[in-house]
């Protein structure tokens, strides 16, 4: 049976297995079908490195621009060029997978064949000689070997775009751009900033801007593209798999067209799945109409490229954190921020009628010299759902070229951009997510009532992680209520309440508490009851077993002197009685106890339940006769007028509102009406708020001082000032 059993189990896994790899196989031909839907990409043996056995693969990912003339403008075309080389290095022993893009405007020595060789922009490599000289002239500047190369076109990227079904993402400023007849032919472009839906003319628009920007904005503008790519349909890659392979054999153009190579690249990228990407700046000298780089300077890129794939060092970031508490209570920790603008303010402030949600703007900023006002822009965001959110972006100039980073608002609570936070923290009354680019904080959000903010980091993450926690920390609502609000938290000075009356504990909660002990002395007094049971039948097993053993021992010994044949049939039968094991049972006489005093434990718990259930129905009949409202409230009046408490008290109880105290305050806070409320209470604070409208009151948490002088933790706590 036990080969049965195992022979069964081997053809098992051999069946399964065999029917994993015919899947597997079918998948990979159904890429490699996909991938024939475009030309192959011609490029000698020698030119690319051998892959396969599970070795790392670097990619190279090249957009050919290549355009014909305008219809207004015939002299305007544009021959093949390279506007992006993105290099991708695919390592299952890393933590990461790393993204080099090589700036266009790099001036190198190119080859070309038959010809003299030229130095100019790298980007002209594919104009002279095509994909062939363009991943020779790679190799030879930076010395990294490439696996495969995958070319896109223009109108191929569009299409994909739209057939993939958009993609959401951060316009990190106005782009706008129109070319003239007999003037510089740029990429047209005409963009607004903010977090919205790229269709496939946008999104060729954005990553194909190559003007007023350097060269590292551009190419982080290209990773930018591809890593809310990732993002956003990543998860659902292996389900929509057979759309994605047609998307994407129709959009590339590759030397991959081999089961084999496929297959090992697969393979590679199962691997390596969940890993996050990290962009690897290229170390360059930005210069007027061309870059350099020294050689050390490529050598440094290429090495953090190829193993300077480190983990995230949760030591930084937590100190990182660790600063922002500190600074939270009022110690310095060495961020220095600019001021905001008082007309910037205003403007803000005029803006915010135009939306229903309030509008929060920083009040210090992370910027240098020269940088330009901000720029704050209204519109709305259309969801999936095809549900209309309002919206506003403020766009900061950090004061270098292409350097701009966005603060904003909806009420579009779980854009794609919020989706999976790479730690949260709590600072003061906001829990803030963090998304991380390596050590940099690429995104920070929190969300306000019914609202989500965020501040998105530069194309390339230029503001420190420490800046941008501050100035998540100084954006503030800009009403003047919402104002006064936070000034209110942040100096609740000088409070001094009346002594407060302990509530007697009720007759139903004693009861309940000894009930509580009653039954759990029952349990103990069981539990021991059948430990001693348990122990007494072990002695008497014992007993029974030695009395068996000094049984048998002498007629085994008659039966080795040759005396138990003789013995008579009677004596025989004897025998044999006496050699068969005889069961002693025991009358368990305890049964009956046991039986009675478990029955006394199951009416003490029945008993004990049953009270639970009409102290339970009695609290929440009480709180449906106070409208609804399980936390009760204290009303406080710090004015001085006598009676204003006691109105809005008045008013809470007529809409069944437990007010379980009101009272004065001595406090220095400034003119309002303020509803206070503890964790996990804003609904029912903004509801309560409802019903004194039209008192204007400000709902906010309460913050710890306030709460350690009211005295009690789960209150709502309504203040007159």
């Amino acid at each position: 049976m036990t080969k049965r059993f195992l022979l069964a189990a081997i053809g098992i896994v051999l069946l399964a297995g065999g029917a994993t790899a015919v899947l597997a196989l079918n998948e990979v031909g159904k890429l490699v079908d996909a991938l024939g839907q475009s030309k192959a990409v011609k490029i000698a043996p020698r030119v690319l490195a051998p892959s396969g056995g599970g070795a790392p693969e670097t990619l190279l990912l090249v957009g050919n621009d290549q355009r014909p003339p305008p219809k207004d403008n015939p002299g305007g075309s544009v021959l093949p060029h390279s506007n992006e080389m993105l290099l991708v290095r695919i390592d299952p022993s890393k933590p990461t997978v790393s993204m080099l893009s090589i700036p266009r405007e790099l001036q190198v020595p190119i080859y070309p064949p038959g010809q003299l060789p030229v130095v100019t922009r790298i980007n002209a490599a594919y104009t002279l000689g095509g994909i062939q000289l363009m991943t020779e002239t790679i190799k030879q500047v930076l010395g990294v070997s490439i696996n495969h190369v995958l070319v896109v076109t223009f109108p191929k990227f569009r299409r994909a775009v739209d057939e993939m079904g958009c993609i959401y993402m951060t316009v990190d400023r106005r782009y706008h751009h129109v070319n003239e007849p007999g003037g510089e032919q740029y990429f047209e472009i005409n963009l607004q900033p903010g977090y919205q839906r790229l269709c496939g003319k946008e999104a060729l628009e954005f990553v194909a801007n190559r003007h007023e920007d350097t060269s590292l904005v551009r190419d982080a503008r290209d990773q930018r593209f591809l890593l809310e790519v990732k993002a956003q349909y990543g998860s659902t890659l292996f389900d929509n798999r057979e759309k994605f392979e047609r998307i994407l054999g129709k959009a590339v153009e590759t030397d991959l067209h081999g089961t084999g190579e496929v297959l090992d690249l697969l393979r590679l990228l199962v691997q390596s799945q969940g890993k996050p990407v990290r962009q690897v700046p290229f170390q360059v000298n930005l210069l007027p109409t061309y870059d350099t780089a020294t050689p050390e300077q490529i050598h440094e890129s290429v090495q953090s490229f190829l193993s300077g794939t480190a983990q995230i060092s949760r030591r930084k970031l937590g100190a990182v954190v660790h600063a922002a508490r500190q600074r939270h209570h009022g110690k310095s920790t060495g961020v220095a921020l600019a001021t905001t603008s008082s007309s910037e303010l205003a403007q803000a402030r005029a803006a915010q009628h135009h939306l229903p949600f309030p509008l929060e703007y920083p009040r210090g900023r992370d910027t240098y010299a020269g940088a330009t006002p901000d720029t704050l822009r209204l519109y709305a965001i259309r969801d999936p759902r095809q549900h209309v959110h309002p919206a506003y972006v403020i766009v900061v100039d950090r004061g270098q070229l292409g350097q701009f980073y966005d603060v904003e608002g909806t009420t579009w609570a779980d854009p794609p951009l919020l989706s999976d936070p790479s730690q949260t923290v709590r600072i003061g009354s906001r829990t803030y997510g963090l998304f991380y680019a390596g050590e940099q904080i690429r995104t920070i959000a929190w969300r306000e009532g019914d609202a989500a903010y965020w501040i998105q980091n530069t194309l390339t993450n230029s503001v420190s992680a420490p800046a941008m926690l501050a100035m998540a920390e100084q954006t503030l609502p800009v009403t003047r209520a919402a104002a006064t609000v936070h000034k209110a938290a942040a100096i609740p000075h000088s409070f001094s309440l009346p002594p407060r009356t302990v509530l007697a504990t009720s007759l139903e909660s004693k009861l309940e508490a000894a009930l509580g002990l009653a039954v759990l002395a029952l349990v103990a007094l069981l539990a021991l009851l059948v430990f001693s049971r348990q122990r007494e039948l072990s002695l008497l097993r014992e007993q029974v077993s030695q009395a068996i053993a000094l049984e048998a021992r002498p007629l085994s010994l008659l039966a080795a002197a040759g005396i138990g044949h003789a013995l008579p049939a009677p004596a025989k039968s004897a025998e044999r009685a006496a050699t068969t094991p005889t069961i002693y049972r025991v009358r368990r006489r305890w049964r009956r106890g046991a039986l009675a005093s478990a029955s006394v434990a199951i009416l003490a718990i029945l008993l004990a339940l049953g009270i639970h259930v009409l102290r339970s129905n009695s609290s929440s009949s009480s709180s449906s006769a106070r409208g609804g409202f399980s936390i009760p409230v204290a009303v406080f009046n710090a004015t001085g007028s006598p009676g204003a408490a006691h109105r809005i008290a008045g008013t809470l109880k007529a809409d069944r509102v437990h007010v379980r105290e009101v009272g004065d305050l001595n406090a220095n806070l400034a003119a309002g009406v303020y509803v206070l409320y503890p964790p996990r209470a804003q609904a029912e604070a903004r509801r309560l708020a409802r019903l004194i409208s039209s008192l204007s009151p400000t709902v906010t948490p309460i913050q710890p001082q306030v709460q350690n002088v009211v005295g009690r933790q789960n209150e709502i706590v309504v203040v007159i000032d």
